[in-house]
């Protein structure tokens, strides 16, 4: 299992918890994963008999990728979560966040059945830190955001194994727009200006997205702000501007290609649809974002 773990997220140590049988002897160790990447995140579902997983500082490098784990606990008893100075106990149907740029120790009972998604800060834009920030609580999931995020992973964890080509890509975005809805539900009159302003920005882009003049300077124009304020405002949440503009781009331009229903387009009309319309752009885009050309990619459905 500590192969099988460590091969969907990051290195881990993991330690069979051996309960004695009914007879006093100890009970074999058991644990059934199954794990698939869905979008720009990796989902698992694990079950099997109690285990201790622990990532160590001596297993995180400074190459390791920013990610974020966020777990959905499914088993009757509770299990023990702890990162930092944080301590908390999972019972079913709590979600907790884990840092995996640190330290932390999590035991899971007998009955394990635990649903595991990782995802790359980037992926959560501004909105990682407010999920980092939750690193080791419980959060229940039984109404809400939470409660449609919840049921939207159970079904995922049952039918991992039948996402494949367009399917997946489109699961993989409304899986990232779930867990920022559940984990960033910020109380009336406490939400933050500049975050505000950021995401408002990023709904008009995002209406926008296919008009190929969009820019730094139209777009902070019709939001009454210099570009040099735009642009600090994003550096700020992680990504310049452009970058994310361009990433978000081409992710939805890599789904169409992967999707037969829009074979009768060529590949210019579909990236004129999201705004690329130079074909040596869209060419370095798709090879330094996914390595793949756009025929490379509609021969790998």
């Amino acid at each position: 299992m500590q192969t099988a773990a460590s091969t969907v997220l990051a290195p881990l140590a993991v330690t069979a918890v051996a309960a004695p049988d009914a007879v006093g002897h100890a009970s074999a160790f058991r644990a059934d994963i199954d794990a698939a990447a869905v979008g720009r995140a990796a989902v698992a579902r694990i079950r099997g008999s109690a285990h201790l997983v622990r990532r160590s500082t001596r297993a995180i490098s400074s190459t390791d990728p920013e990610l974020l784990k966020i777990t959905l606990h499914g088993s009757s008893e509770p299990a023990a979560v702890g990162q930092g100075d944080t301590r908390s106990h999972a019972h079913r149907g709590d979600f907790v966040v884990l840092d995996m740029t640190r330290p932390y120790r999590m035991a899971v009972p007998d009955g394990c059945d635990v649903l595991a998604v990782g995802i790359s800060r980037t992926e959560l834009g501004p909105h990682a830190g407010l999920v980092a920030a939750r690193a080791a609580c419980r959060l229940p999931a039984g109404s809400g955001a939470q409660a449609v995020f919840s049921g939207f992973l159970r079904g995922l964890g049952t039918h991992l194994d039948e996402l494949a080509g367009p399917a997946q890509a489109h699961v993989g975005d409304a899986l990232v727009s779930l867990l920022i809805a559940a984990f960033t539900e910020t109380a009336p009159g406490r939400a933050d200006t500049a975050t505000e302003l950021v995401d408002r920005i990023r709904v008009y882009a995002l209406a926008n997205i296919s008009d190929p003049s969009l820019c730094v300077e139209s777009v902070a124009a019709a939001h009454g702000i210099s570009g040099r304020q735009l642009h600090r405002l994003f550096t700020r949440s992680g990504t310049p501007f452009a970058a994310w503009l361009r990433a978000e781009r081409l992710s939805r331009v890599r789904r169409d290609l992967l999707d037969p229903a829009h074979d009768s387009r060529t590949t210019a009309a579909v990236a004129a649809r999201w705004g690329i319309h130079d074909p040596r752009h869209l060419a370095r885009g798709l090879r330094s974002h996914y390595g793949r050309t756009a025929r490379e990619l509609r021969l790998d459905r």
